[in-house]
């Protein structure tokens, strides 16, 4: 599978929109990348009333799909 070089920026763009469209993803506030040495992850900070249960699913699931289509770039 051919992956995609991706600035941190963008990357949290994607993420906020893929995890705002699911449901309970309304509640999502922010997302952001954090690089952690060769790999990244999602820091996403939700609103009150969030199911914090679904959301965490979302993000894992979003987090494993983005990954097989991104590298994050370093160069920033």
């Amino acid at each position: 599978m051919v992956t995609t070089m991706i600035s941190a920026k963008d990357l949290e763009l994607i993420a906020l929109r893929e995890l705002r469209s699911v449901p309970g993803g309304e509640y999502i506030a922010h997302v952001e990348v954090d690089p952690i040495s060769d790999e990244w992850r999602l820091n996403v900070t939700a609103r009150d009333g969030a199911d914090l249960d679904r959301i965490q699913e979302a993000i894992k699931t979003t987090t494993n799909r983005l990954k097989q289509r991104y590298v994050l770039r370093t160069d920033w």
